[in-house]
């Protein structure tokens, strides 16, 4: 799968009609129930990590075009489409106080034998884990406020989240998938996209960056005040590539909680940024310190895809017709309906249609 991995969205405010929102559970069920009679849950789970289909997907079942809200309103009427049919998936979380949800949501499926606890406990590893990498590790201005994560019934998942940068007003989300997640600090997002790219950047969730990682860790397990004397009290600086050398982060280096690190003695990486109360300052500035001391300098890289079909809340490009929008339900409907009765002709109609151009691809 091509990799491509956030987008970009300004943020929106307001919900979808109550007539449009109910449609959309309607056809967005539709089309995943499609997708997974045909290929699997897996690829339902391949496709929702892609931020370009995501997006086209939304804009089909008429959601807005370019809105923040495109991340919670699609995923919320495919998880009341899942809660309402006892689909082959279920969607975990949400947005604001929902994202404190996923561990009871996540127990309910155990519960319910949707899923085992052993592998969902993994999968909430996984989950915890991911919002700490962009969170803390891909520092780009923007502060996480979504998480869901997709799951079916073999524990497989794909991990959606969002972040907001409150000064520019723009949203941004960032797709996941187990499949390609194999070393979550090592690139392991699906892929990258947006609209723009940022500069004042700091990755550590890339490859590129395993030499200031490794520097981090054998810095933090030495102690601290050996190098205080040497930056003092001073502002912390961030380093940057080509002309831009430096960049004021009006932050003081904490050397009290660079201290209780030290004496906690991390193991490895990743249980140096999971840790309680390390957050970005924190591993900004041990970050920094480790370039200066080793040399070794992080990514300062921004590690960075859409369709219409019925129209969209907004009205852009144009209104939403509902009378069309009926006819497709009716028509994706009796689709699905002959698939699962055996009669694959309809469907077939459809893959035909799509390779001459008259339908959607990504559906």
């Amino acid at each position: 799968m091509q990799r491509n991995g956030s987008a970009i969205l300004p943020l929106h405010y307001g919900h979808p009609p109550e007539k449009l929102f109910r449609r959309m559970i309607h056809l967005s069920g539709i089309l995943s129930s499609l997708i997974v009679e045909k290929f699997g849950t897996d690829q339902l789970l391949e496709k929702l990590s892609d931020p370009f289909w995501f997006h086209s997907f939304s804009l089909a079942i008429g959601f807005d075009w370019n809105s923040s809200g495109t991340t919670t309103a699609t995923l919320a009427a495919l998880k009341e489409f899942s809660n309402q049919a006892n689909a082959s998936f279920r969607i975990l979380g949400g947005k604001g106080e929902k994202m404190s949800s996923v561990r009871s949501e996540a127990m309910n499926s155990v519960a319910s034998g949707f899923s085992n606890e052993t592998k969902i406990n993994k999968v909430l590893d996984s989950s915890k884990t991911i919002a700490r990498v962009d969170q803390n590790l891909l520092q780009d201005g923007y502060d996480l406020y979504m998480h869901f994560i997709i799951l079916d019934e073999k524990s497989r998942w794909a991990i959606i989240q969002q972040g907001m940068n409150h000064e520019t007003r723009l949203a941004r989300r960032y797709h996941w998938l187990y499949r390609t997640a194999v070393n979550l600090i090592d690139d392991g997002r699906a892929g990258i996209s947006a609209t723009r790219r940022e500069t004042s950047v700091l990755d550590l969730s890339t490859h590129i960056s395993n030499e200031n990682r490794k520097g981090m860790l054998e810095l933090v397990r030495d102690d601290p005040l050996r190098y205080r004397h040497i930056f003092g009290d001073r502002k912390q600086m961030t380093l940057y590539p080509e002309n831009e050398k430096l960049l004021d982060l009006d932050h003081r280096v904490d050397w009290n909680k660079l201290r209780e690190i030290y004496e906690y003695s991390p193991s490895d990486f990743r249980e140096l940024f999971m840790m309680h109360g390390v957050g970005n300052s924190t591993i900004r500035a041990i970050s920094y310190l480790a370039e200066i001391v080793f040399g070794s300098e992080p990514s300062f890289s921004d590690p960075l895809k859409f369709s219409f079909a019925l129209g969209g809340k907004d009205g852009i490009p144009k209104p939403v017709n509902y009378e069309d929008y009926d006819k497709c339900l009716t028509f994706y409907s009796e689709v699905l309906s002959d698939y699962k009765s055996g009669r694959k002709e309809s469907l077939t109609m459809v893959e035909n249609l799509a390779k001459a151009g008259f339908l959607v691809s990504s559906v």
